[in-house]
């Protein structure tokens, strides 16, 4: 299990802004534990990790897109106030901070809105952290939020992937995925989660490695996320080998690595052959 931050939360505060007003996000690939951290978090009496995004329109893409709009239309209308100078505004609008706040408090209204309510929340949201755009303007409505990131071994991960959910995926598409997400601890603080590396620790280990995530979120251990470490290995089943239909030629292997020349190096530092 490899974990790799920036920096450790040792207070409730971080700039000035409380870390209960910002999300905990997993994320990371499909089939490499996102559900597992999700459920794992959610054990906590003080966290809810929230579903990911509605397969709909309504996407943290074009959550932030909108955002990214409100701040512009605001600009613009405190330019356009000033020049025409009326004695009552004549066009709405917001500064860019109280843009920001209000965004932020509707995205999480409308993003917990299937789930209790406890102090600290967040969201299973996949590949979110390999869109750059994203995660920069997420940091820039939340200052405080932390990334838990899901990997696992890419071919591993990808077979499973396309024997349960994604017949039609490329794997062209999964591996610049699976690199872009590799890269994110590379210039983002987070926390890195193997899930495949914690099935084979003992369980002094994972209790130990859970505990290492908890303290990077600024939280402590309960007796509901130690038992839920020792109850629960995995959430969703693995299939029989015979029911495995699809298995990734090493001939799409070896052209994966010459077309993506990364992927070899971060497969080696994660501890990938």
């Amino acid at each position: 299990m490899a974990h790799s931050s920036l920096r450790m939360p040792s207070t409730s505060r971080e700039g000035g802004r409380k870390l209960t007003d910002s999300p905990i996000l997993v994320s990371g690939t499909p089939r490499a534990g996102t559900t597992w951290m999700q459920w794992l978090l959610s054990s906590h009496p003080r966290i809810h990790i929230h579903g990911q995004e509605p397969e709909l329109q309504i996407t943290w893409q074009n959550l932030l897109a909108w955002y990214k709009q409100l701040v512009c239309a605001g600009v613009w209308s405190a330019h356009a106030n000033q020049t025409v100078n009326y004695r009552i505004p004549h066009y709405a609008g917001s500064n860019p901070e109280r843009c920001r706040t209000v965004f932020a408090r509707m995205a999480k209204d409308f993003l917990c809105g299937y789930g209790p309510e406890r102090p600290r929340w967040g969201q299973k949201c996949l590949w979110l952290c390999a869109r750059e755009g994203c995660v920069q303007t997420i940091q820039e409505v939340w200052p405080c939020v932390k990334w838990v990131i899901c990997l696992r071994h890419p071919w591993v991960s990808f077979e499973s992937q396309k024997n349960t959910f994604g017949a039609h995926l490329s794997a062209e598409t999964w591996t610049a995925n699976w690199i872009a997400t590799a890269k994110f601890l590379d210039h983002h603080e987070g926390f890195l989660f193997q899930i495949d590396k914690l099935n084979h620790a003992s369980p002094i280990q994972r209790q130990e490695t859970i505990d290492r995530l908890l303290e990077f979120l600024g939280e402590s251990p309960t007796p509901e996320t130690r038992k839920f470490v020792a109850d629960w290995p995995r959430i969703h089943k693995e299939r029989e080998d015979s029911a495995r239909t699809f298995r990734m030629a090493e001939q799409r292997k070896s052209e994966m690595h010459q077309r993506f020349p990364e992927l070899r190096t971060y497969m080696e530092r994660l501890g990938y052959k």
